[in-house]
């Protein structure tokens, strides 16, 4: 079970920079009811495993600035 969450998150990695690259934001959620989602998107729960769910869209405003040092 571990090197599912270990390949899953590395593959969400991947997607979601491949998204900024192409101009779309993203934000990884890990908070979702994982025992009902099954039902609701309607995939074999006996056969895949949720690790967290990605929301991808444009951003309708731009952010609030970083009080983060550079690096």
């Amino acid at each position: 079970k571990d090197i599912v969450n270990i390949d899953s998150s590395l593959m969400a990695m991947q997607l979601m920079l491949t998204a900024k690259a192409h101009g779309y934001d993203t934000n990884p959620i890990g908070g979702f009811d994982k025992e009902n989602i099954a039902d609701i998107i309607g995939y074999d729960s006996d056969r895949y495993l949720p690790v967290l769910a990605i929301a991808i869209g444009k951003k309708a405003q731009d952010a609030h600035d970083s009080v983060r040092l550079p690096i």
